[in-house]
């Protein structure tokens, strides 16, 4: 079995306050959040051995957020300027089976559209609500990264800040 977790980066400033959409950094609400949902997913024992992101500067700050959660080493963190500029399903599935080695469970930390399109296809879920800082968990019964497929997942956790914060109500 494999699991992909897929990441949308945390609560970012406004365009207006940065140079250029890659530049944009995290809130400090967007910090939180981020270190809120990588406990949640600690607790449940959904812990990555390879961990993917964008080059981008919001999702490299999520990524290490998640990355000192789990105690990974910032430098073992993969950059990968597709998940930043997107591409066909095909070619991102196959990058991510690239980078995922043998390790039986993978995050990746990427933007919207893309996140959630990747979520719904793989698992043929409904993803439409996938807000800053949303996880969804996906698992696949398969031993090779090459053998991931649309429409092959399941998708076992879905989650966002929010609920996280609601539920503490």
């Amino acid at each position: 079995m494999k699991r992909l977790i897929l990441v949308r980066h945390a609560k970012t400033e406004p365009l207006t306050d940065a140079a250029s959409d890659f530049e944009r950094k995290l809130k400090r609400r967007g910090i939180n959040d981020a270190a809120l949902v990588a406990r949640d997913l600690k607790s449940r024992a959904y812990v990555p051995e390879v961990l993917i992101s964008s080059p981008a500067k919001r999702a490299i700050q999520t990524a290490h957020v998640f990355a000192e959660a789990y105690g990974i080493p910032l430098d073992d963190i993969k950059q990968a300027m597709f998940v930043y500029d997107g591409d066909t399903t095909a070619r991102m599935l196959d990058a991510i089976a690239g980078l995922a080695g043998n390790a039986d469970t993978v995050m990746v930390v990427g933007h919207n559209p893309d996140m959630a399109t990747l979520s719904m296809l793989l698992s043929r879920e409904d993803f439409y609500h996938f807000p800053t800082g949303a996880c969804t968990v996906i698992t696949f019964s398969i031993t090779d990264w090459q053998d991931m497929n649309v429409g092959q997942g399941r998708s076992e956790y879905f989650v966002y800040p929010k609920s996280l914060k609601n539920s503490k109500d």
